[in-house]
């Protein structure tokens, strides 16, 4: 990698002589690379290093990430499906998942059963008429009497 300054200089002299070839094996570059930094120096006045242009461009903005925060303090027990619906996010629910872990630091808790829904039939041990339906049938099957 070139020095800015070398650049620089680099970039004067092809602007001098007009000749890459020469410019390029003085400097030990190729021929594109003089052409490439003549135009960057036209282009944008500098010939610095361009960073931060490339890679994936992020699927949640930082507007996103704080909307996406306040609604989980907000509600805790949200689920990803219901984020994206309410926020109106384009990003697919594991995807939403990692950022929330990754980016903001929250981890994801089993559900604990609240009182109210302790009365449902299924924490009961009752099970509705389609379970006992769906158990004597897999008993007949496997060749268990019942």
């Amino acid at each position: 990698m070139l020095s800015i300054e070398t650049r620089e200089r680099l970039v004067r002299g092809y602007e001098r002589t007009h000749n890459a070839k020469m410019i390029a094996q003085a400097y030990g570059v190729s021929e594109r690379e003089v052409y490439k930094l003549a135009a960057q120096m036209r282009e944008t006045g500098s010939v610095e290093p361009r960073t931060g242009n490339c890679g994936r461009k992020p699927k949640l903005s930082e507007e996103d990430l704080e909307r996406v925060d306040k609604a989980i303090q907000a509600q805790p027990d949200i689920t990803f499906g219901e984020l994206i619906r309410n926020l109106e996010l384009d990003i697919s629910e594991s995807r939403l998942g990692r950022i929330v872990r990754e980016k903001l630091g929250y981890s994801l808790k089993k559900k604990v059963i609240h009182a109210s829904e302790q009365e449902r039939p299924r924490c009961t041990g009752k099970a509705s008429g389609m379970e006992r339906t769906h158990e004597r049938n897999t008993r007949r099957k496997a060749g268990f009497s019942g």
